[in-house]
């Protein structure tokens, strides 16, 4: 797993699900593809690292300590199927947080859970990011509406530009949104600190005051229009160019290079 680049737009994705949880209020959160919704979820979840656990059957394995710090986690990543019949939808959002749940006490606990504890069977997932969430049926827009009114869960809202629109079709649910993020795309300062981080993996950099360095920076901006996975692709294949042909410097010509081998707009 590649380490996660905190850019600006991550910063204030984590202080908008953090003022969710705290306010408890309904969250929506959208953005073009590839500009870094699904990432950041993961992200600030640690999903990546809860999915460690995850045995064969689906279920994540909660029968012993994790290793992972989940003091404070008290989220849970959720993607619903393209079909997700509205029955089903509830029973997995339901099952995903006593799993969770399960997993946090063997955490706080260890492997000897006190009786208090089993009895209490406290839910530790309160805030629930629901991603794609474009896929929702009316009835299961409906039931999750239901579950926050009975303080069973706090949605976050994620998906492509228009799902406002769609929400707006359910007032009662709408009415309820306190918190609303759209990312955006990337400028050329971020461009150049996530440069500046993969460049680093070869013990190289880039200076504010060399040409070659700041048409680069251009170059990728240009190409990919600010898409963090379109940036992220274009970097990694510039740098595998680099490595073929033995060059320790990137340049304008590298990144063409790159983008022709790629599917990433035409550099002008």
């Amino acid at each position: 797993m590649n380490k996660f680049i905190c850019t600006k737009q991550y910063k204030q994705f984590e202080e908008f699900c953090k003022a969710c949880h705290r306010d408890r209020y309904i969250g929506l959160c959208y953005g073009t593809a590839g500009v870094g919704k699904t990432e950041s979820a993961k992200n600030y979840t640690k999903w990546y690292r809860i999915e460690t656990y995850r045995e064969k059957d689906g279920r994540l394995n909660t029968g012993e300590k994790p290793k992972i710090q989940m003091g404070k986690l008290n989220s849970i990543l959720y993607t619903p199927s393209v079909l997700n019949p509205p029955r089903d939808l509830i029973k997995e959002i339901r099952d995903a947080q006593r799993q969770f749940s399960l997993l946090k006490e063997r955490y706080i606990y260890g492997n000897e859970i006190p009786h208090h504890a089993r009895v209490e069977n406290k839910n530790f997932a309160e805030l629930i990011i629901i991603d794609e969430a474009e896929r929702l049926k009316p009835q299961g827009i409906e039931l999750l509406r239901e579950l926050y009114d009975n303080g069973e869960a706090n949605f976050i809202f994620v998906g492509m530009p228009g799902i406002e629109k769609m929400l707006q079709r359910f007032p009662q649910l709408y009415s309820r949104i306190g918190f609303v993020h759209q990312f955006k795309k990337l400028g050329a300062n971020e461009v150049k600190f996530i440069l500046q981080y993969h460049l680093s993996k070869i013990n190289t950099d880039i200076k504010d005051d060399d040409f070659t360095d700041q048409e680069v920076v251009a170059t990728i901006v240009n190409a990919t229009n600010g898409n963090f996975r379109l940036i992220n692709r274009l970097i990694k294949q510039s740098l595998r160019i680099m490595k073929v042909n033995c060059m320790t410097t990137i340049t304008k010509e590298i990144v063409e290079a790159a983008r022709s081998c790629l599917l990433v707009g035409e550099v002008s």
